[in-house]
């Protein structure tokens, strides 16, 4: 259910206020940009099943920062700020959020032509001082083959003191080339947002254009299949990469194998090992053979077994639990002010997941059983990933015990308006809204769960010290390309 508002200005941070004290979280604030269309600040917010949509007419470019008396928006308007243009007067923190550049007269998302010249923005330091306290710095360039990020660590000795992520270093200007007409197939392009999380941003994008289309019900089981897929190859990756960072070799390549094993199944039944090019507005693009069902029920059968040995090697190690237990503790309380998402949060005690609470496509008819822990540290985030996998396999069960012949796709009409699409991707709560005019997309968002929980990991890292800083960042396992959009 959507509640939509439309506000002044000078409305906005009591409204913002009244709905978080009555239990909605943040969900996203973005900007819409000049043209012929009014200039406008667009706010989404969520308790359980219920979406507050709240649209703020701009007088000008400058209004008074809402994150001086709520922080958890500062994220937000640092990024409307560089991505827009827009001014929030009394903002702290003017570091690049999604970008590492900006343009000498204009900004990212204007309409019409780019400007041609553009200047880096130089990094700040993390402003801490004092005897024997020192910077390291680290990245962007890291070993192995992961993507670009920038990280200053602020220590005394091996213990850390400040962290701040410098991140934007691949930006794509997605969301601009989103701007089309709202009748095209922007699949290919959406799948590639994040590669390992490709189902769940077609799924998103789905929605958010889908409307309140009923889409065939074995569509609906596929989505759920391919989906739960997707989330268990990423969770393997955690864990392997987890046992990996701890110099456990030998889990670390068993769980590697399982990845394998599943993007291979991936592969057999949707063409693809990260199936990309399966889910699509209206349903999904190709069916599951009855032989390739089969396929699936041999593997899952197979995962929970592996999955057991596997744990088992891990929970055996003394040396492994010395190092996970109590490292980067994500406590309840933070958690909840700066709205984690995903495993993270559910590591800290928060029972949140978007299939729970608002169900989509097949979800509403499974059992789906809410993985949570309670310490909030490594070792947290790494059962509550060992058992969604558990969970996932399960759901993948029911689906294949309730699917029947039928259609795989409608014809989707997208319509002029608001349009928003919230599944629960392997790193949490992924966003997709659309704003739709005259048949075009006038403003497509797009707010992966890593924007939100890169925050969160900074606020993690003081106290521990910096060999663990590779384990806690694994644990999080955040997506670089899923911020920089």
């Amino acid at each position: 259910m959507i509640e939509s508002r439309e506000i002044c200005i000078n409305e906005l941070q009591s409204s913002l206020k009244e709905c978080i004290e009555d239990g909605y979280g943040v969900v996203c604030m973005y900007a819409t940009e000049k043209g012929d269309m009014p200039r406008t600040i667009q706010t989404v917010l969520r308790k359980e099943d219920s979406i507050m949509h709240i649209t703020t007419d701009l007088i000008s470019d400058d209004y008074l920062s809402i994150s001086m008396d709520q922080p958890i928006f500062r994220s937000y308007e640092r990024e409307m700020q560089e991505m827009n243009g827009l001014n929030p007067i009394g903002l702290k923190n003017h570091g690049p959020q999604r970008i590492m550049w900006r343009y000498k007269d204009g900004y990212a998302l204007q309409k019409g032509e780019l400007p041609e010249e553009r200047y880096a923005v130089p990094l700040r330091d993390n402003g801490v001082s004092g005897e024997g306290v020192f910077e390291i710095p680290v990245g962007p360039v890291h070993a192995g083959v992961i993507e670009p990020g920038h990280f200053r660590f602020s220590v005394a000795g091996e213990p850390i003191i400040k962290v701040r992520a410098h991140l934007g270093y691949v930006h794509r200007n997605v969301e601009r080339l989103m701007e089309t007409s709202a009748s095209k197939d922007n699949v290919r392009l959406i799948e590639r947002v994040s590669g390992d999380s490709a189902v769940a941003n077609a799924l998103a994008y789905a929605h958010a254009m889908e409307g309140d289309s009923e889409i065939p019900y074995r569509a609906k089981l596929l989505r759920v299949i391919f989906a739960e897929l997707e989330r268990i190859s990423c969770h393997f990756g955690d864990i392997c990469g987890i046992a990996q960072d701890t110099g456990f070799i030998v889990p670390a390549v068993t769980g590697a194998a399982l990845k394998e094993k599943v993007l291979r199944l991936n592969e057999i039944i949707g063409g693809h090992r990260f199936l990309m090019g399966t889910v699509v507005p209206g349903g999904v693009r190709w069916d599951i053979s009855e032989s390739n069902l089969d396929a699936i029920k041999k593997r899952i059968l197979k995962i929970d077994f592996d999955l057991e040995d596997l744990m088992k090697m891990l929970d055996d190690a003394t040396l492994f639990a010395d190092r996970i237990e109590t490292t980067g503790i994500l406590t309840y309380e933070n958690a909840v002010k700066f709205r984690a998402l995903g495993p993270v949060a559910r590591a800290a005690g928060i029972k949140t997941d978007v299939r729970k609470e608002m169900p989509y496509d097949a979800y509403g008819d499974l059992g789906l059983k809410l993985i949570t822990a309670s310490n909030g540290d490594v070792c947290s985030r790494l059962h509550v990933k060992a058992n969604e996998i558990r969970e996932s396999v399960s759901l993948i069960n029911q689906c294949l015990d309730k699917i029947e012949n039928g259609p795989l796709r409608v014809r989707i009409e997208p319509k002029d308006g608001f349009g928003i699409g919230l599944v629960e991707a392997s790193r949490g709560e992924l966003m997709h809204a659309v704003n739709i005019v005259n048949g075009n997309i006038w403003r497509y968002k797009i707010r992966d769960p890593s924007f939100v929980n890169w925050s969160v990991l900074e606020r993690v890292l003081p106290n521990n010290i910096v060999p663990d800083f590779p384990l806690i960042n694994k644990s999080f396992n955040l997506s670089y390309s899923g911020n920089d959009l």
